[in-house]
């Protein structure tokens, strides 16, 4: 017990050790509202402890490469870089900066890989916050085109996600933004086998479920470039088959609900999915209004969409935790 003698005579008295220990039950209140209850049966003491060795990673550390690697040619490398392209879309535009910043400020990560890094905007989002950020990317055009500096530097580099060239566990965080909505339903299997190994600890992504894309005034091909359309239920499913669990805590988090909309509500719904492979589900617009990608490019839109079951709107977030 530790007094001290006030002006007014009186002696205030604390309890060190009630204090301390109340610092430590804060702390690690606060710790399991960042990192989520651990589900692979370690405590919560060896689970900071994972995170204070592991976010110690120099900012110089280049991932290390898996013995062996060669790249293969994939047969639809042309229509991406089309896409890219001659698709509409902006100059650095990024879809997933939109909520990139939300993942930085929840989750403990220094090194991360981005999963279809496109132009390389996120990449560079995430080197400007101090993380050891590096990006692969199908289309060569826009790699080209928009990030030569990140080629140079070797942040980003051309390759599939199909045959990743990092070593198993190359990564804190796997992130990807809206990416494998555009696999073959062949590849999934493999795509999600290759995000699990590299990962250290999460993956984060957010992927398509609706069929209503934009239709470009050059391209309308660029409409039907969703090949892979499955329900919430198949995507945890082929996670956790490959090693992955359900972070729930970050999906609750994340995940953007409205269960207030009526049948009136409602319009261009549409049922998406295949029903030998995880079964159809329905998709509707609402008129939602809300800002897509970079806050700068003011990508304002009023229509949005929403999986009429649960409520989820888009964009629809999954996130995981690596089984260790």
């Amino acid at each position: 017990m530790t007094c001290t003698k006030l002006r007014t005579g009186e002696r205030q008295c604390v309890n060190k050790f009630a204090f301390i220990a109340g610092a430590v039950l804060l702390l690690k209140v606060s710790a399991c509202l960042w990192l989520g209850p651990s589900e692979d049966n370690r405590s919560l003491e060896s689970s900071l402890q994972w995170s204070q060795n592991n976010v110690q990673e120099s900012a110089l550390d280049a991932p290390k490469r898996r013995a062996g690697y060669s790249y293969h040619t994939i047969p639809y490398q042309k229509v991406y870089d089309s896409s890219w392209i001659n698709g509409g879309y902006p100059i650095q535009s990024c879809w997933g900066c939109r909520f990139a910043v939300d993942i930085i400020t929840r989750v403990p990560f220094h090194s991360v890989l981005d999963a279809g890094a496109g132009n390389g905007a996120l990449v560079r989002l995430m080197r400007k916050h101090g993380k050891n950020a590096y990006g692969i990317e199908l289309s060569t055009a826009v790699l080209e085109k928009e990030c030569p500096d990140l080629i140079k530097s070797g942040f980003v580099e051309h390759g599939s996600l199909t045959n990743l060239p990092y070593e198993d566990n190359s990564f804190d965080m796997v992130f990807s933004s809206d990416v494998l909505e555009h696999i073959d339903p062949e590849e999934a299997e493999m795509v999600v086998q290759e995000l699990v190994r590299v990962s250290r600890q999460h993956i984060f992504l957010s992927i398509s479920l609706k069929g209503h894309t934009k239709v470009s005034a050059a391209d309308s091909s660029e409409a039907h470039r969703h090949t892979l359309l499955r329900p919430r239920n198949w995507w945890h499913a082929i996670f956790e088959r490959n090693g992955a669990k359900v972070n729930k805590e970050l999906l609750w988090a994340m995940q953007e609900k409205d269960l207030s909309y009526q049948t009136s509500d409602l319009k261009d719904c549409r049922w998406e999915g295949d029903q030998m492979d995880g079964g159809t589900y329905e998709v509707c617009v609402v008129n939602n209004t809300w800002l897509v990608g970079k806050r700068e490019q003011e990508n304002v839109r009023r229509d949005r969409c929403i999986t009429r079951q649960n409520g989820e709107m888009e964009p629809w977030f999954f996130a995981f935790r690596k089984m260790q």
